[in-house]
């Protein structure tokens, strides 16, 4: 369900939080749904234990997950419209700190956007 990519410059943890919101926004995930504990996701995905701990905390800050004791983590009872908001909200942020850097103006940017949906039939 989840992959992580030892190459990219996005930390695995993080990685990981992306996925879940993403898997969450596209209702791969629903509310309620049990996670697969933090032993059991670092094993599949052969990564330290901690780096799924890591994930889990910021999902649970994000309120995307609430973790019982003794239980297990489960998805929360998010509206879907936060959980799209944030899926896009760094991928966002990422693109207008470039737009930024290359002085493109709001408008050029919402019009590249725009071409770039149509010409890929997003």
């Amino acid at each position: 369900m989840f992959t992580v990519d030892p190459k990219s410059p996005l930390p695995i943890y993080e990685q990981l939080v992306t996925q879940i919101i993403r898997s969450i926004a596209r209702g791969l995930l629903r509310s309620g749904e049990q996670m697969p504990s933090v032993r059991e996701l670092a094993g599949t995905l052969l990564v330290n234990p901690n780096t799924v701990s890591r994930a889990y905390q910021e999902l649970e800050s994000r309120n995307f997950i609430v973790t019982m004791r003794g239980k297990g983590s489960f998805i929360s009872d998010i509206p879907l419209s936060e959980v799209k908001q944030a899926a896009i909200q760094d991928p966002l942020t990422r693109l207008c700190s470039v737009a930024d850097e290359l002085s493109i103006s709001n408008e050029e940017l919402y019009q590249l956007i725009l071409h770039i949906r149509e010409d890929s039939s997003c």
